[in-house]
């Protein structure tokens, strides 16, 4: 039944009013949702500095994910890049723009772009310099005087609110914190490292402080990121993570788990040490001739494996050929053999669970010699 009618008695009518009703039938659904135009939840807000100084703008946007999704800034229509001064950031719908020192000629509109296949969406605000006495300097303007009547008019649309997004209050908001990159759960190993990161925004700026089951471990007070390192992690260190920012204004809190596996250490670390199924063995060649010590070795990892003749260890050359393949067997050879090639020849295999070798004697016979013993 739907309001108080069989569903098989819907008229096409009634049908086409429920689906103008519930146009999403599947909600929540991320492919869905990722398949919409960008749409600003968070507008850009306008600034104004009686001198020169560090700016901060930023904005929300969806959707989260979109692979297609290129966002650009612009300062009166022309795209800003990132350059020494400039520093942009576009993490999980989170989209910021800094500058580390804004001056005058930097007074314009600055507009966040975000476009994808399914459409455009902006915001735009005001950013206005003055120097120190309170007037834009016409020599720090692109167009003189009439840079001059620009900043003017600025002023006069950001008071009017004549910018999308833009109100008197919001000129000099002042925000509690928010935190924009949320902390993620971590999975480690006992003994390996763990990082925690967030961002985080508001003004003034938050102090930060991070929290392990209740307990405050570290105060940080950075730009606006703030990272956790937890090196050489035990057991004792699992549990609740909590990230608060707080300023005058406000707080903001984000929590997350940090979890601690011990049984698959002890797994990894019960793997064997390498092992040689074929050993080299000693051989007996004519000088001239050439001479191949073959081996096979089991072992996961086999990260490397090393051939020395007495204390030196052999690099590959015209007259070291080495050869590693990945199901474990190799060899050694070498071309043009000389008298002086006699001696010990020992392979070494190595993995991070231990390491293991063998040796063989090479004796090389001149060929009268050689002639004679046959």
């Amino acid at each position: 039944m739907l309001c108080g009618f069989p569903l098989c008695f819907l008229s096409i009518v009634q049908t086409h009013a429920l689906r103008s009703l519930f146009p999403n039938p599947v909600l929540g659904d991320p492919q869905l949702e990722k398949q919409q135009k960008p749409h600003f939840k968070k507008k850009v807000t306008s600034v104004r500095l009686k001198r020169f100084g560090p700016v901060h703008f930023e904005c929300r946007l969806t959707p989260i994910g979109d692979p297609t999704m290129v966002v650009e800034w612009l300062h009166d229509g022309k795209p800003l890049e990132a350059a020494n001064r400039l520093r942009m950031i576009n993490e999980f719908g989170y989209c910021s723009l800094d500058y580390e020192v804004a001056y005058s000629r930097d007074s314009g509109v600055v507009t966040c772009r975000a476009t994808n296949k399914f459409g455009v969406d902006q915001t735009s605000a005001t950013l206005i310099v003055k120097d120190e006495k309170g007037l834009v300097e016409e020599t720090q303007l692109p167009e003189g005087r009439k840079g001059m009547q620009r900043i003017e008019e600025m002023e006069r649309m950001a008071h009017e609110g004549a910018l999308a997004g833009v109100t008197a209050e919001e000129i000099f908001e002042k925000t509690k914190p928010e935190i924009v990159l949320l902390p993620e759960p971590v999975r480690v190993l006992e003994g390996d490292t763990a990082r925690f990161r967030c961002r985080v925004t508001g003004y003034p700026t938050p102090k930060v402080n991070w929290y392990l089951n209740g307990q405050l471990i570290r105060k940080i007070q950075e730009k606006d990121e703030f990272t956790l390192i937890i090196s050489q992690v035990k057991v004792e260190h699992k549990g609740q993570y909590s990230c608060t920012a707080t300023n005058s204004y406000g707080h903001s809190t984000s929590s997350t788990f940090l979890h601690v596996h011990i049984e698959e250490r002890r797994k990894i670390l019960q793997k064997p040490p390498p092992r040689f199924i074929l050993p080299i063995a000693s051989l007996q060649c004519i000088e001239g001739g050439e001479a191949q010590f073959q081996y096979n070795v089991t072992g996961e990892p086999l990260t490397e494996v090393k051939w020395f003749k007495g204390s030196h260890q052999i690099q590959p050359s015209s007259h070291y050929t080495i050869q590693k393949n990945p199901d474990g067997f190799g060899y050694l050879q070498l071309h043009g053999l000389q008298m002086e090639d006699s001696g010990l020849y020992t392979c070494q295999a190595s993995n991070p669970f231990g390491d293991a070798s063998c040796s063989a004697e090479l004796i090389v016979c001149r060929k009268r010699c050689w002639q004679t013993a046959v």
